[in-house]
């Protein structure tokens, strides 16, 4: 079964794009390196620039299952959103990776002062949120499901 397209920053519209950009910082992260772990505190998203990004999940006596890959103008990172503000998988850079990086507090405290970029920034990681747990589902199924047990409801 086949994912819905990914739902890029492009989502939000020019304007609140724009306001979000006044806050992003550009940063790199050499191929192999570990941009965050499933349970760390999660203060910090960002905004692939080039490069790709896996997302993993651990399984118990496995090695963790990548999930999906992210990359250009994709979020990475929907936990800093949502409270307790722990990372729900874990990343890393499968190339070397050039990204956009936003203080997860700074974002918050925009969001707050302004209820239209609230509702857009909110709506944006939402279905983010909504395509990761689709990707992961479909991935841990062609993983793990006996073969031919159908799908889940």
């Amino acid at each position: 079964m086949t994912v819905a397209t990914t739902i890029t920053i492009h989502a939000l519209g020019m304007e609140h794009r724009a306001r979000l950009m006044q806050l992003a910082r550009d940063v790199s992260f050499a191929e192999g390196v570990r941009i965050f772990e499933e349970g760390q505190h999660a203060d910090r998203f960002w905004v692939v620039r080039t490069g790709t990004v896996s997302l993993d999940i651990p399984v118990p006596g496995r090695r963790s299952a990548v999930v999906e890959t992210i990359g250009h103008n994709e979020l990475i990172g929907w936990s800093w959103l949502f409270e307790p503000f722990l990372w729900q998988l874990g990343a890393e850079a499968m190339s070397p990776v050039r990204a956009h990086e936003f203080d997860a507090a700074a974002v918050r405290d925009l969001c707050r002062s302004d209820p239209a970029l609230d509702a857009a920034v909110s709506h944006w990681v939402g279905r983010v949120l909504a395509h990761r747990l689709q990707a992961a589902r479909n991935r841990l199924l062609d993983l793990y499901a006996p073969y031919g047990s159908g799908t889940w409801a």
